[in-house]
């Protein structure tokens, strides 16, 4: 049998065997079919002649964008999204091959206009946005081509737009793009001209544009001082204490890191830019008690930090933080820390959170003696994790599952929308089964005796019962043979 030939890739090298002619044929058609393909081609043609061809030719259709003011209507939306993304490959592309400064020039400027586009198309999808994203990521390659004796020039550009708040982000993700690529001189003056520019109003709840840019040159300039002095500059309730903390801590500042931490945060409207969600740049911020510990250990005080982690763990019962104590504890110290802290658990007030923590260590076994001892204690309601344990349960721990899964079927039988009576029909077949193993009843009602009360409870759910075959409620005599129908 003779061997298949080896499929050609859609890659340079793939295309290199097309052939030349071949090629161009499938340009030229494609161009008479998809008019920013055409602009594309155009563009690079331009290329040939020089930059100012090229500046030319990008220049006319920046500026029908920036005239334009009609509304997208949904249906051109992808025919738009195409023409930007022609624009902005053929800047990044086709100029910045010929002169990465002018084709930064006109990349800025495209960016620029987003607020513009944004208020003529609707974007829901948010493909619009994630063009303007990409190009500010562009930007910041280009800033590296430009010629280092007119990087200096490349802040003039940027700064006017910086005044103020910066709603979508995508001036500001331009401008953090770039300046992490300027070298340290330009990125000094560039930050002394905002610093004297920057302007906080009274009251305000959102910081403008300019805090982040001073923010991403001082990280650039691996200046933590300066980043620090920022944070200082800004009002109270605009600061973020423990992110100053974490990287003094990071930077073995303990001292100054305690001093951050403790600071109080005033809480203040949440407010997430379009281009922050689009390029991924949201962090959580660091947990405060749990940095407060590390910033203790940097410190050498044990017995505080110690102490830290211990209120942690009783106020949420983490799993997390306990295994960071006993990691901390000294010789012979962590048995005693861990009775102490299952004891701490049995007694808490919420069977739920306390169930998490077993699950979470991981210890089915003193997870499913807990459920079981507490039978009556269980909300079907929260199925999100009731579930997964009694499946964890299943194998080894049946009489555990068995209390679970009847929490989950009264919730949906009791109280649940029709809609989800096939999960509860699962549920009661799974408890059938679980009945006829050895254990599956043990310390509980037998399966009988559970669906009888069922059936006399919820016999009117007539649309639940249809769903249950009939040999699954059916007396169950093997299993009542081996148990009383009631031992609870």
């Amino acid at each position: 049998m003779a061997k298949a030939a080896k499929k050609a890739k859609l890659d340079k090298d793939g295309l290199t065997v097309l052939g030349l002619e071949r090629l161009v044929q499938i340009a030229l058609d494609e161009a008479a079919l998809n008019p920013s393909f055409k602009k594309r081609l155009n563009a690079a043609l331009a290329g040939i002649g020089g930059a100012a061809a090229v500046a030319k030719l990008i220049d006319s259709r920046l500026a029908m964008l920036e005239k334009a003011r009609t509304r997208i209507r949904w249906q051109k939306e992808r025919a738009f999204g195409n023409d930007l993304e022609s624009i902005s490959a053929s800047i990044v592309k086709e100029f910045g091959a010929v002169d990465p400064g002018m084709a930064l020039e006109r990349l800025i400027r495209f960016v620029l206009g987003y607020e513009g586009i944004a208020q003529r198309v609707n974007d829901s999808s948010g493909r619009i946005a994630g063009i303007y994203g990409q190009a500010c990521e562009a930007a910041g390659r280009l800033a590296q081509m430009v010629p280092t004796d007119q990087q200096a020039h490349i802040p003039a550009l940027i700064t006017p737009t910086l005044d103020g708040v910066d709603y979508h982000g995508f001036n500001t993700l331009l401008a953090v793009r770039v300046a992490a690529v300027l070298p340290p001189d330009v990125l000094k003056a560039w930050d002394e001209a905002l610093a004297a520019a920057m302007e906080i109003p009274a009251g305000t709840s959102i910081l403008p544009a300019i805090v982040y840019v001073r923010r991403a040159i001082a990280d650039a300039r691996g200046d933590l001082d300066s980043y620090v002095a920022i944070e200082e500059a800004l009002p109270e309730p605009l600061r973020e204490p423990t992110i100053i903390a974490e990287r003094l801590r990071a930077a073995g500042r303990y001292a100054e890191a305690l001093i951050w931490v403790r600071k109080h945060r005033k809480s203040r409207i949440g407010f997430a830019r379009r281009a922050d969600i689009m390029r991924g740049d949201l962090t959580a911020l660091p947990d405060r008690d749990r940095l407060e510990a590390a910033i203790l250990d940097g410190l050498k005080d044990r017995s505080a930090s110690q102490a830290l982690r211990w209120k942690i763990f009783e106020q949420g019962l983490d799993a997390g933080i306990l295994r960071e104590y006993i990691a901390k504890a000294g010789d012979f110290e962590e048995f005693e820390a861990l009775d102490r802290a299952f004891a701490f658990v049995e007694a808490h007030p919420s069977p739920h959170a306390a169930l998490r923590f077993y699950l979470s260590r991981p210890r089915l076994d003193l997870a499913a003696r807990y459920v079981v001892a507490r039978a009556d204690a269980w909300e079907g309601e929260f199925h999100e994790f009731l579930r997964p344990a009694a499946e964890a349960f299943e194998e080894d721990l049946p009489a555990a599952a068995t209390v679970l899964y009847r929490a989950l079927l009264e919730r949906i039988i009791g109280r649940g929308p029709s809609e989800a009576y096939g999960y509860g029909a699962a549920y009661l077949a799974r408890l059938s089964a679980l009945a006829a193993r050895p254990g599956g009843n043990d310390g509980l009602m037998s399966h009988d005796a559970f669906v009888a009360g069922l059936r006399k409870e919820y016999g009117s759910r007539y649309r639940f019962w249809e769903l249950v075959p009939p040999e699954i409620t059916a007396p169950n005599r093997a299993a009542a043979r081996r148990a009383p129908p009631d031992n609870r």
